[in-house]
C-alpha cells in the first residue's frame, strides 16, 4: 500500500521519528483513498453519460467531480490567437452541424441553455445579427445543451434562421474553456478565434459590432 512503501523508506533513511510514523501513515492513506474515489466518480459519470439520461440520477456525482477535476481545466475562455476546436454535433433539424463546413466564413460561435434568462434577452438580437450580416460573410451558429425539446421551442418561439445544434452536458463547452451561458466566440475564417471570449448579452454584441 502508498502508506506502507512511505513510510518504509522514510524509516530507512532515518528521516522520521517513531512518534511521527502513524501521522505520516495516515496521510499517506488517506491520498491514496482520495485518488481512488476520484477515479471512481469519474468512471460513474462516464457511464451515466454514455446513458443519455441528464437527469438527476447522476446530480449527486456533479459537486465532486467539479471540485477535483474541473479545477484543472481552463474556466475562463479560449483566447484570441488559438484554434477554434472543431466539433461535430446533431442539429435541430436532424442534420449534422460541423464547425468545419464554415471554413472560409467567420462564425459567431454562441453557447447557450434554454433555461437561461440572459440568454432569451440575446435570443432576438441573435435574429437579427443573422439578418443583417447573411451576405457579408458572417454566421451565427448556436450550441445549445440540456432537453432537445426546450431548444426547438425556444428556436420556434424566437425564429432562429440559424443552425442550432446540442451538445451533451459540457461537451463543446469544455473544449473551449468556459462553462456558463450565454457566451460566445467570433470566430476568423481561417478558424482562428479573433477575439477573446464575450461573456453576457453586451460582450457577445460588442464582438460583431
Amino acid at each position: 500500500m502508498p502508506g506502507t512503501v512511505l513510510v518504509a523508506v522514510l524509516v530507512a533513511f532515518g528521516l522520521i521519528s517513531a512518534a511521527t510514523l502513524a501521522a505520516v501513515y495516515q496521510l499517506a492513506n488517506q491520498n491514496g483513498r482520495l485518488l481512488l474515489r476520484l477515479d471512481h466518480l469519474e468512471r460513474r459519470l462516464g457511464r451515466d453519460d454514455s446513458s443519455g439520461d441528464d437527469g438527476a440520477g447522476r446530480a449527486h456525482l456533479l459537486p465532486a467531480l467539479t471540485t477535483l477535476t474541473e479545477s484543472r481545466i481552463e474556466r475562463n475562455g479560449l483566447h484570441a490567437g488559438a484554434d477554434a476546436p472543431l466539433f461535430e454535433l446533431p442539429g435541430l433539424d436532424g442534420q449534422t452541424v460541423s464547425l468545419r463546413a464554415y471554413r472560409g466564413r467567420r462564425v459567431l460561435l454562441v453557447f447557450s441553455d434554454p433555461r437561461c434568462g440572459p440568454c432569451e434577452q440575446l435570443a432576438p438580437h441573435l435574429v437579427r445579427l443573422q439578418m443583417e450580416h447573411a451576405t457579408n460573410g458572417l454566421s451565427v451558429v448556436m450550441i445549445g445543451r440540456g432537453d432537445a425539446r426546450e431548444n426547438r421551442e425556444k428556436a420556434r418561439q424566437y425564429g432562429f434562421k440559424f443552425p442550432v445544434a446540442l451538445q451533451r452536458r459540457w461537451e463543446v463547452s469544455k473544449q473551449y474553456g468556459i462553462f456558463a451561458t450565454p457566451v460566445a466566440f467570433l470566430i476568423h475564417e481561417d478558424g482562428v478565434i479573433a477575439r477573446d471570449v464575450g461573456k453576457g448579452v453586451n460582450e457577445i454584441l460588442a464582438l460583431v459590432s
